[in-house]
């Protein structure tokens, strides 16, 4: 497995943390138990099998327990409070364990301990409630937009009809604090300005590559020449506006590329998890059906991880 998958797997894993997260805190309101349940079941495994995989056995070990106490209460319509807290408990240090950090987790059973402790603090419960209802609320957008310009009029006003536009919207008047966002979360697309004092568009374009190589830009010049366009074509942009732009028109180029991006997004994400579970099913398909259709089927997925390369270095 390649360096590429390996980041792809980190990415992935905390959004599959996060859709537990989002299922275990839903379970006490939700009338569809089952599909909670299942939510956090695939999740686990996702991650289980992905971390095994990729070696990283802490982490695997670390699933296979807590996908356990999930196994053996299928066919249950509900968990217990304790269990569900118990569970986000464990949510949050395997992404503790995902960055590498140490952690003490007590194993157990929480339905059969004698004690009612809090496996998770109030306040960080709270706190994880609001993240999770900002996620919901993230969703339901047509995107997540990054804005980075060194005029702080021009981003209010592209902040003002992006979000009447249905778009949730970041703004940033200097491109290095974009790029340090950038390493915590993700948006859907960026919009930046070509000239700046800090940074160029065109340099951040370059920089935006080597973190998010897929990432949809657009930039915006005052005076876009046709050396200004073979730039930022050559750094891969999205897309170039000049200013001043019909807002429709940005919108416009905006909702092709986002829904680009989260198709390529959830492509990626569709073979990854693929690729994640053939280990679980490897023994299985060797004593069910044999060595020679075991390894037709491996030889297929190498040719789809292959087709994906291929894929993806070509959008660059």
């Amino acid at each position: 497995m390649d360096n590429d998958m390996l980041q792809d797997f980190y990415i992935e894993a905390e959004e599959l943390f996060d859709e537990a997260e989002d299922s275990l805190l839903s379970m006490e309101k939700t009338d569809d138990f089952q599909s909670a349940f299942n939510s956090v079941f695939r999740a686990f495994h996702s991650v289980k099998g992905a971390s095994g995989m990729f070696g990283i056995d802490r982490l695997q070990s670390h699933m296979h327990y807590v996908e356990n106490l999930l196994e053996i209460r299928k066919g249950n319509d509900s968990l217990t409070p304790v269990m569900i807290d118990y569970l986000l408990s464990a949510v949050d240090s395997a992404r503790k364990i995902l960055k590498g950090e140490n952690i003490e987790f007590d194993y157990h059973d929480p339905d059969e301990s004698s004690t009612s402790d809090e496996y998770i603090d109030n306040d960080v419960k709270k706190e994880l409630v609001q993240h999770v209802k900002q996620r919901s609320e993230n969703k339901q957008s047509d995107g997540f937009v990054y804005v980075v310009d060194d005029e702080e009029e021009i981003l209010h006003l592209v902040e003002a009809f992006l979000v009447d536009a249905n778009f949730r919207v970041k703004t940033f008047l200097n491109p290095n604090h974009l790029l340090e966002s950038l390493k915590t979360e993700v948006p859907d697309i960026i919009i930046s300005d070509i000239k700046m004092p800090e940074m160029s568009g065109i340099e951040l374009l370059k920089k935006v590559n080597t973190i998010k190589p897929h990432l949809p830009v657009i930039v915006v010049s005052g005076y876009v020449t046709k050396e200004v366009c073979l730039d930022a074509m050559a750094c891969g942009v999205s897309g170039v506006l000049e200013k001043p732009f019909d807002p429709s028109q940005l919108i416009s180029m905006m909702n092709i590329f986002v829904n680009r991006y989260k198709n390529i997004k959830l492509l990626n994400k569709s073979i990854d998890l693929l690729i994640y579970q053939f280990e679980d099913y490897d023994q299985f398909l060797l004593e069910k059906f044999g060595a020679a259709k075991r390894d037709t089927f491996r030889d297929e997925l190498k040719a789809i991880l292959k087709q994906k390369k291929n894929l993806f270095e070509n959008l660059n």
